[in-house]
């Protein structure tokens, strides 16, 4: 008996040149979309990027448990010339520039791509407008309009600022999808509804599955550490360490020494200086010796963050390493080798965080700072509360550590079983999520004839 066909449905993005994309937000969630995919057997997703990210996309999506041309295809203009149709598209008014950049790329996709329906992985994505299929657009969040600080001006406030702009595209592409796709109830409300109008039935809530990275270590069922999976994963982070150079952890004993790993972006309402500031505390204050680990870079000469100040005026640079952009594999064997997991971010727009599902699939408990993010989360999962720390309060967060520390194994048990409870939900039911919402537009869309 023959398979049955997939259902095809698109991922559209339009990150350029310079733009981040391994092990990076919402591309993350495109790898657990496709494995989720994979898992579930009825869907393909094929992924529409610029030629200049292609070949690290397809290169980061072939470490996922999944099989390119069955679960998922990547599309990118080989020839420049391809891109040459769309420079004639009409653009709205004040938009130019933004539909001149990718109008190419959306002519290209409405001509090669053979797809139902599309997901718009940002809604500031303009050339969105252009494709000519029913399309849900996902809205993360709009958080600089919660947190300002970090954009100041009228570079980012004023008349024609970039966030005014941002707000003013996202808005028109919410309003010509057929769907809006939010990971959070107090995102759909806050930023879809009241910031940019929409109506409330036009926005779908999809939480996240839990992201499960056992399997890239090769734990057991039980999810738990031991000696020698820890041994395992220190040597995997050793040997990467040994081929990109890093001559300081290339033979660091990570199975040995206790270090706090935080895994985001250095954004302002990601709050990596408090992170910093408690574990300074637990290292010069309580003589706890300690290191931290980060995958965000660091920006020194920023005003917008703290992190880069604390490791200057208390020369902190042998305590504190920066590792952005590791591998998938790397970045479940640090967090299998971790201590503890922190995540200090204010506002978060799914429910919960990702660290805080990733930590507890490998063995290692988390702490996590509080906001809506985490109040949703807790509705269901009160549990939980004893490792919500105030997210203004280092010294709070530094206790909390030296507690977690004290009995890890408490910690560890009491996030396992929240995790059971939320992993009874896959990436499968997710990915089906997303393609019921993108073609819900076959109904009732005009760009369906």
């Amino acid at each position: 008996m023959a398979d049955t066909p997939r259902v095809p449905i698109g991922l559209w993005s339009e990150l350029g040149p310079g733009a981040r994309w391994t092990n990076e937000g919402v591309s993350r969630v495109v790898g657990f979309l496709i494995e989720g995919a994979a898992t579930g057997g009825k869907y393909i997703f094929h992924l529409v990027v610029q030629p200049e990210l292609a070949a690290e996309v397809r290169a980061d999506l072939r470490t996922l448990k999944a099989v390119e041309g069955r679960d998922w295809a990547l599309w990118s203009p080989e020839d420049p010339r391809e891109l040459d149709a769309g420079l004639k598209a009409k653009p709205f008014p004040s938009m130019e520039a933004e539909w001149r950049a990718i109008a190419g790329l959306a002519d290209y996709a409405n001509r090669n791509v053979p797809v139902r329906a599309w997901v718009v992985t940002f809604p500031k994505f303009s050339g969105a407008l252009l494709l000519d299929k029913p399309k849900a657009v996902l809205f993360p969040d709009a958080l600089p309009y919660d947190f300002p600080l970090g954009w100041p001006g009228d570079i980012h406030w004023g008349e024609g600022g970039a966030w005014v702009r941002w707000r003013d595209v996202a808005t028109k592409v919410l309003e010509d999808s057929d769907a809006v796709i939010t990971f959070s109830e107090h995102v759909a409300q806050r930023h879809v509804v009241e910031l940019c109008g929409i109506d409330r039935s036009k926005v779908t809530v999809v939480p996240l599955a839990p992201p499960d990275l056992s399997g890239l270590i090769g734990l057991g069922d039980d999810r738990r550490r031991s000696a020698q999976s820890r041994a395992a994963a220190a040597e995997t982070l050793r040997a990467y360490m040994r081929d990109k150079g890093i001559d300081y952890l290339r033979d660091f004993p990570f199975e040995e020494v206790e270090f706090v790993a935080a895994a985001t972006q250095d954004r302002p309402t990601k709050n990596l200086g408090l992170t910093a500031d408690a574990v300074l505390r637990a290292v010069r204050q309580y003589r706890h010796p300690m290191k931290v680990l980060m995958t965000a870079p660091l920006h020194f000469g920023a005003d917008w963050t703290r992190l880069p100040q604390v490791v200057e005026q208390h020369q902190f640079q042998r305590d504190l390493i920066s590792l952005p952009d590791l591998p998938r594999e790397v970045h479940a064997a640090l967090f299998h080798c971790a201590s503890i997991i922190v995540h200090s971010s204010f506002y978060e727009g799914i429910i919960g965080a990702l660290p805080f599902y990733e930590a507890a699939s490998v063995g290692t408990p988390a702490v996590l700072a509080n906001g809506p993010h985490i109040e949703e989360l807790l509705k269901d999962e009160p549990t939980l509360r004893p490792f919500v720390y105030d997210p203004y309060d280092p010294d709070a967060l530094a206790e909390l550590i030296r507690r977690i520390g004290d009995d890890r194994d408490s910690a560890v048990e009491a996030q396992a079983a929240i995790f059971d409870r939320l992993n009874r939900r896959g990436w499968d039911s997710v990915a089906a999520d997303y393609a019921v919402a993108a073609l819900s537009g076959e109904k009732r869309s005009s760009r369906v004839q």
